[in-house]
Formats: structure tokens, sequence, C-alpha cells
């Protein structure tokens, strides 16, 4: 029954993540004016607003215009109960489960709004810094080098990846937000899982242009967001990053 919960909760709070990644870039009010479709402005009713069940029964469709509704929504929304149910796994019922969960829901926002936009809102990457505050003050202070010393050496990684990179291909090779992103993580994660997830984010970039680009649907010259990669990174870092490590040093340091 409690995971009942965890994955209805988190249906509830992926539907608003629509919200939130469809006008927070736009400046727009997330409270105002009422969930409403964006090509007739029919308001849209509780009852056609129901997560993952009202798209099914709309058939996918506005009742009023009858124009199709994005996939995007329902995706958003199962991520999000997915992301809520693996942290309840992984923290159990505790309060690591209301704040790591809440982040990897901040995480996919910001996923979507980096492929729809390419930005980082810095607002959300300030909210990002609040699970190191709460890991900070659960651990007593003790993480706080491991923190710090994350926080400014990852963002002087990516800000020299930035740098050179420029250099090297004469354009911009990766955004400021990306930077910031990166300090981000370091400061939640530590300096060590942080590392180990940028590595992971990297990886997973690179594992999908060598399926992608063959196949042609993405191009070398072709201008693609990092943060999603990133936001995959910070996720499972935070998810396995320690065992990761300690997988690392016992299969070859032998530690």
């Amino acid at each position: 029954m409690i995971a009942f919960f965890v994955i209805l909760f988190g249906l509830l709070i992926g539907s608003f993540l629509n919200v939130v990644i469809y006008r927070f870039p736009r400046g727009e009010s997330l409270a105002f004016p009422a969930s409403h479709c964006p090509h007739c402005d029919h308001k849209i009713k509780p009852l056609e607003n129901i997560p993952i069940i009202s798209y099914i029964f709309l058939g996918a469709k506005c009742s009023s215009c009858k124009t199709s509704i994005a996939f995007r929504y329902p995706l958003v929304e199962g991520l999000t109960a997915i992301i809520f149910y693996i942290t309840y796994l992984r923290f159990g019922l505790t309060w690591d489960l209301i704040v790591f969960a809440l982040f990897g829901a901040l995480l996919l926002a910001i996923a979507f709004i980096d492929i729809d936009h390419m930005i980082i809102p810095d607002s959300m990457i300030v909210i990002g810094l609040i699970p190191g505050f709460y890991i900070w003050l659960a651990k007593e202070g003790q993480l706080l080098t491991t923190q710090f010393l994350g926080f400014l050496g990852l963002g002087l990684i990516f800000l020299a990846i930035r740098f050179f990179g420029e250099l090297a291909f004469k354009k911009e090779a990766m955004g400021l937000g990306d930077v910031k992103f990166a300090a981000m993580a370091g400061w939640v994660l530590g300096w060590d899982i942080g590392i180990v997830s940028m590595f992971l984010a990297f990886l997973s970039a690179t594992l999908l242009f060598t399926v992608l680009m063959p196949m042609g649907l993405i191009s070398r010259k072709q201008q693609v967001p990092f943060g999603p990669f990133i936001c995959l990174g910070i996720w499972l870092g935070l998810l396995a990053g320690r065992q990761i490590i300690n997988w690392y040093l016992s299969m070859f340091l032998g530690v």
C-alpha cells in the first residue's frame, strides 16, 4: 500500500511537472490560469486531468478541439512515478525519500526544459542545491569538505571543457548552464560520487550518439543539449554512486 501511494503521488507530481516544463521557460505563472488546451483554451476539467488515465480515455485528443495531445504528457507522469518508486525502494519510508524523490522530479523537469529550449534555468539550479544542504545537516557537516570540493572541482572542470572546446571547435562546445549544473551536482553528491555521475553522463551521451548517428537521426554538426545526460548521471550517482566506486576499487585495485 505504501508503494501504491508513493507511485500515486509521483503521478500527481508528474502532472504538475508538465505545467512547469511548459510554463516556466516562458515566464508564465504556474498557478494561473488553470490548465487549459494550448490550441483552443478549453479549460481542462478534473476528470480530464487524471494522470495517464485521462490521456488514454480521451484518445490522446483534446475533448473540445480534438487536437492531438503530445505523448510527452503521460511520459513525464510515468517517469516521475518511476522515479518516486525507485527512490522508495532505495531509501525506504524516510525523509530521504521525500527529499530525493522531489530532487529526481526537478532533474526530470530540467532535462525536458533543456531539450525544448536548450537552457537550464538558474533558479532551478539554485533549488537543486537544497538536497546538498539536507545531506550536510543530516551528516552533521561531515561531508562539507567533500561537497565543497565537488562544487568547486566539477564547476572548474566543466568550465575548462567549455573554454578549450570553444578553442578547438571555434564555437560554443558547452553551455554555461551545464557548467553551473555540474557545480550543483558536485555540491549534492560530493567530489567522488560527482565524478562518477559526470562519467555516467558522458558515457550515456556517447552511447546514444554511437547508436543514433549511424541511423542518421543525429548529425555531427547538430547541437544536442547535454543537460538531460547530466540529469541521468546525477540520478544514477545518487542511487548507486557509492556502490559503483566500491565495485571499481575492489575489481581493479583490490581494495
